[in-house]
């Protein structure tokens, strides 16, 4: 348990997700996590000592399944060579201790080990990671390594695991005070906190004080977290089962007509008359094909006859009498033409249309007056 006077030096050690391999899409790990685990502590100059255990205080890290470690990997994480990593990118995700690097270009050569021979055998078979004999053994760094002091996020890396199990731990862990190897404090039985509940808002399992992404869950691309299925157009149809919308010109009267698309992509090319005057306009039209109709004067005996009109707009041009006294009087006629006038009748004195004895009459009446 941590002393009251430490605990103001080492809060917590805990696993944070490194890879979920439920998404990674590497076979061989599927169902695992890597953690990176690390000592969080209270001041920047805070340094890691040591990691031990004995008979009296029992150095152990186990998994209800197994730990993966790779042959190419290594025991520690300052061991390892980053230029490996694009040949062998497997090492990356290796289980492995560590006081401060996770690989040689992070290491300040000040880290060791002894005694831990046993524990590492079993280890790298897979099994459990035990110091409880009475030599003991530790891992530990030199006072003064950069790499073992807290810095600026104020924790310190020690390790690596990979398992798809549950981890149990306790870790004795030796450390110096603000750097100060006259101000050693060593904690004992500390166990790993691992993160629990899913952190994202958005997951079907949302927890406010979640700390694990890779325990979050997700409805189905066409569910909710109910199971139901989703409907966004509310037609009864679950949107997984609708046909997929095929893009493309669905009106027939067009030139790129496609008699399988869904959708109108606003594509279409359509011939027409695009002149609004014309009898056959036609207001959908993109390109004007030169078959505009016009209407026109449609009378073949007017002055303005349209052989190609095909509808008579009411302005056709009749030449013709339109005086009314005219032998040839055309009561269609609009255009002023020449009338045929009958003859004068000299006799016809009253002018009644008729030489009769009214008109004798009228002579007589006149018969030796001077003409004025």
């Amino acid at each position: 348990m941590l002393t009251t006077f430490v605990q103001g030096q080492i809060t917590q050690i805990i696993a944070e997700p490194f890879a979920n391999h439920d998404t990674t899409g590497i076979a061989e790990l599927e169902g695992m996590i890597t953690y990176r685990i690390y000592v969080e502590m209270t001041n920047e100059d805070d340094e890691i000592s040591a990691i031990f255990g004995d008979s009296e205080s029992p150095l152990s890290i186990s998994s209800t399944t197994s730990f993966y470690n790779l042959s190419l990997g290594s025991d520690l994480g300052w061991e390892i060579n980053p230029a490996l990593l694009p040949f062998f990118p497997l090492i990356q995700y290796d289980s492995w201790l560590t006081i401060g690097a996770s690989n040689s270009g992070e290491s300040s050569n000040m880290g060791n080990t002894i005694g831990m021979e046993g524990a590492f055998n079993s280890f790298n078979s897979g099994g459990d990671f035990v110091v409880d004999n009475s030599i003991g053994g530790s891992i530990f760094s030199l006072a003064g390594d950069p790499t073992a002091a807290a810095g600026d996020d104020l924790r310190v890396l020690i390790g690596q695991l990979t398992t798809s199990g549950i981890v149990e731990s306790s870790l004795n862990i030796q450390m110096f005070i603000n750097g100060f190897q006259s101000q050693n404090s060593v904690v004992q039985d500390v166990s790993i906190i691992f993160p629990s509940g899913c952190d994202d808002a958005t997951a079907c399992n949302y927890t406010p004080d979640g700390t694990d992404s890779s325990a979050c869950i997700y409805p189905l691309d066409c569910e909710d977290c109910d199971g139901n299925c989703l409907d966004a157009n509310s037609d009864g149809v679950c949107d997984c089962e609708e046909q997929e919308d095929l893009p493309g010109c669905t009106q027939p009267d067009a030139d790129n007509f496609d008699p399988d698309a869904t959708l109108d992509d606003g594509t279409c090319v359509i011939g027409g008359c695009t002149y609004p005057m014309a009898y056959n306009y036609t207001a959908t039209a993109t390109y004007d094909d030169g078959n505009c109709i016009f209407a026109g004067c449609t009378n073949p005996a007017a002055l303005n006859f349209d052989a190609a009109a095909i509808e008579d707009d009411g302005n056709c041009l009749i030449l013709g009498c339109m005086d009314p006294i005219g032998f040839d009087f055309d009561v269609n006629a609009n255009v002023p033409g020449a009338c045929d006038y009958p003859a004068p009748c000299v006799s016809d004195i009253d002018g009644d249309g008729a030489v009769d004895v009214f008109d004798l009459l009228i002579f007589f009446e006149s018969y030796g007056n001077p003409c004025e």
